[in-house]
């Protein structure tokens, strides 16, 4: 009676043991593919960012004496800058 209780006991235990393990190996596979994908969304932001900041660099130096469209530009910057912490 002992051993045959301490055996199924036992074996109860490494049952419950593995199933907890495959759910937070599930878990953590979920998570780091998460991380993976949000990482690659942040390089990407990243890059057209860095490409858009050069486009409006040389926007800037082709208009350099021209009050106007400088006064137009800072105007369209300051309405997306409320739009995008709006």
């Amino acid at each position: 009676m002992s051993n045959k209780k301490l055996i199924v006991g036992i074996a109860a235990g490494a049952a419950a043991l593995a199933t907890a393990a495959i759910f937070l190996f599930r878990k953590k596979a979920k998570e780091q593919a998460f991380e993976e994908r949000v990482e690659e969304a942040k390089e990407n932001m990243e890059g057209k960012l860095n490409e858009l900041h050069k486009k409006a660099e040389k926007e800037v130096k082709s208009t350099t004496g021209d009050d106007v469209t400088m006064n137009v530009a800072k105007e369209r910057a300051n309405e997306w800058a409320k739009t995008a912490n709006a």
